[in-house]
């Protein structure tokens, strides 16, 4: 009788008038029948079928959503490391499971302030984009304009200064595209003591992309007056050797390469050595963050490997930046003694340098466009954060999938998923079965849990202060 009621007050609910509105175990009996739904489709001695089953038994005995909704956000990183193929994956995205999870975040979002010098720096390093490119086509008119010899002096010094203005700025967004592809919460949350978002997005490419250019400002806008400076004061007495800044534009996301490998060899080397990861991040909201977003070994290790990236960036990319601007000075100044057509060609000498300078700029701005297009472009995932919200909401988000949620409903009878249930008295010893064999909440997510509590009442103030 027990079970029949809440039958018909479950559909009652589904057919109600207006929004929907489920408790929590009516909610946490929907993600069971969606991964009966989608294990249905497996062979029972997959690993997949293993893992969900296990992850079935967890929300059965569970009767809060709060924790359902922490041993689904386990369950999907595990299921994105073990189906290879991305066949469960994507069954489940296409049937709604990431959007009923994920749509309604469970961490509170804070972004950092608009004065903030991170934001300072993302609108100072596009402004040096767009004059580098008005640069580059100075340049490419007055070579081919007949101008007074002073003029083509300064353009020339500008043109050096706007390509190595370029090249940084590459190295800078084609590195923080590998970073955010390792680990995205190191930027979506920040990872110095002061920093909060400094993006709404969850994308990727996005975040990258911000950080890329906000990010190497500053290093790269002193390069840059270093070189614009000794090449304007070179032009007047030499020729100066503008075909080394191709090879310069070249090589610097070839570094990012680089620091990208060292990094995965430093992420691996933190696994192999069983680095301990329990606090990660510099302040409470990153590390309540990181605990949800990154509770794996793996995921944590690549946390401290985009250290280990930035550290490899900021000590290579300075010495070749300086090797280079060594190389322009002697090869301009013993330009006697280098073949004529190196200096003379209009192609080696002008067009090669401007085409790449302005295929760079080109690339930077598109870049540049899309990341203010889609600053605030959200993904269901568990990297989603609450922005829009004073509070962050509990519960699910079932609006758009209702139909399919009927179907459910009505296909499993709202018998417990994965078990053939006959008759109430079989429902009762199920669940109890269900209950005790209910693992514990993952070490990792109640060890932060209870320390980052203690650490919450102090920064909790602070944080809403700095926002």
């Amino acid at each position: 009788m027990a079970q029949a009621k809440l039958e018909a007050d479950l559909r009652d609910s589904v057919h109600r008038y207006g929004k929907q509105i489920f408790s929590e175990a009516e909610q946490i009996r929907i993600l069971n029948c969606m991964l009966e739904d989608a294990k249905s489709k497996l062979a029972h001695d997959s690993d997949i079928f293993k893992l969900i089953t296990e992850n079935q038994l967890k929300l059965a005995g569970n009767v809060n959503l709060q924790n359902a909704i922490i041993f689904m956000n386990g369950f999907v990183i595990a299921l994105e490391a073990l189906d290879h193929k991305g066949q469960t994956v994507r069954y489940l995205k296409e049937h709604g499971f990431y959007r009923i999870l994920y749509r309604n975040p469970q961490i509170k979002g804070f972004e950092l302030p608009p004065n903030d010098a991170l934001n300072k720096l993302l609108k100072t390093g596009i402004i040096g984009i767009v004059v580098s490119a008005l640069i580059t086509l100075l340049f490419a008119a007055t070579a081919f304009v007949a101008v007074p010899f002073w003029l083509t002096a300064i353009t020339t010094g500008l043109f050096i200064g706007a390509s190595a203005y370029l090249s940084g700025i590459l190295y800078g967004v084609v590195n923080d595209l590998f970073a955010t592809q390792s680990n995205l919460p190191y930027f979506l949350l920040g990872h110095q003591p002061d920093q909060l978002s400094l993006l709404r997005t969850n994308d990727k490419v996005v975040q990258g992309i911000a950080w890329g250019i906000a990010a190497t400002f500053g290093p790269v806008i002193i390069a840059t007056v270093l070189f614009t400076i000794t090449a304007t004061i070179a032009a007047f007495f030499v020729p100066i050797a503008t075909f080394i800044m191709p090879i310069m534009m070249i090589a610097m996301p070839l570094i990012a390469v680089g620091a990208e490998i060292y990094a995965r060899k430093k992420t691996r080397s933190y696994i192999d050595e069983m680095k301990d990861f329990t606090f990660l991040g510099s302040n409470y909201y990153q590390r309540r963050g990181l605990n949800y977003m990154s509770p794996t070994q793996q995921e944590r290790a690549a946390y401290f490997g985009n250290n280990d990236r930035n550290t490899f960036g900021f000590t290579k990319v300075p010495i070749i930046g300086l090797g280079v601007l060594v190389a322009l000075i002697v090869l301009s100044a013993v330009n006697k003694f280098l073949p004529p057509f190196l200096l003379a060609s209009p192609i080696i000498a002008i067009a090669i340098p401007a085409a790449l300078a302005a295929l760079a700029s080109i690339a930077l701005l598109a870049a540049a466009v899309y990341m203010h297009v889609n600053r605030n472009k959200q993904i269901d995932n568990r990297y989603r954060l609450e922005f829009s919200r004073d509070e962050v909401e509990p519960n699910l988000y079932l609006d758009e999938d209702m139909t399919y949620v009927e179907t459910l409903l009505k296909t499993y009878k709202l018998q417990e998923p994965g078990v053939n249930l006959e008759s109430t008295e079989q429902i009762g010893t199920s669940i109890d079965l269900f209950a005790k064999n209910l693992p514990n909440k993952p070490e990792i997510v109640e060890t932060n849990s209870q320390a980052l509590e203690k650490e919450k009442s102090v920064t909790d103030e602070s944080m809403a202060n700095t926002v």
